[in-house]
């Protein structure tokens, strides 16, 4: 095997910029960046990255973080008021609003269709072509009506779902719905 000169270069290159180095002395550090005083008995020089220390930096636009969702027991805060019965009388309310809003839209899907079959049959059974294109435009804006009250009744179940995920996230309890019509 024969290798170049042109290789040991490169690989005494390469060797030379990832030796280590030291990261200089820590006092001239400190007088340089006097943020990095010594923190609670720490030594001069020495880094303490703590949750509070990243979050605060994240408020002065300095660094980006996110907190943690998992609380910590120190952390971790008393139950408030706030889950009682207004919030339960609050989501049982959009509950029934979002089921509402859906039954609504079931029966304007199910007397649409009806109409829908009523003006097909109509269709078939006139025998002059000019009343039957004067119908076929009737027909399609109530076909074109469905679709979108099926879009619509799409949406509202999307909604529904989003109510109760909202629901659970704010601490509502398993039993809350439980007697409440369904949709």
């Amino acid at each position: 095997m024969r290798y170049f000169p042109t290789q040991f270069v490169n690989l005494a290159l390469c060797l030379a910029m990832c030796a280590p180095t030291s990261a200089g002395n820590p006092k001239k550090l400190t007088q340089a960046c006097p943020r990095l005083a010594p923190i609670n008995g720490a030594p001069a020089g020495t880094a303490i990255i703590d949750n509070a220390t990243v979050l605060k930096l994240a408020k002065k636009g300095r660094i980006a973080a996110i907190a943690d969702p998992q609380q910590s027991v120190s952390d971790s805060k008393s139950p408030t008021s706030g889950s009682g019965p207004s919030d339960k009388k609050y989501w049982r309310t959009e509950h029934r609003r979002a089921v509402s809003g859906i039954h609504k839209l079931q029966q304007q899907l199910i007397k649409a269709e009806g109409e829908h079959e009523a003006l097909e049959s109509q269709l078939f059974a006139l025998r002059k072509e000019i009343q039957r294109i004067r119908l076929r435009t009737r027909l399609d804006a109530k076909a074109q009506q469905i679709a979108q009250l099926k879009k619509n009744l799409r949406h509202a179940r999307d909604s529904f779902s989003r109510v109760i995920r909202e629901a659970r996230l704010e601490g509502a309890q398993p039993g809350w719905f439980r007697d409440l019509p369904r949709p």
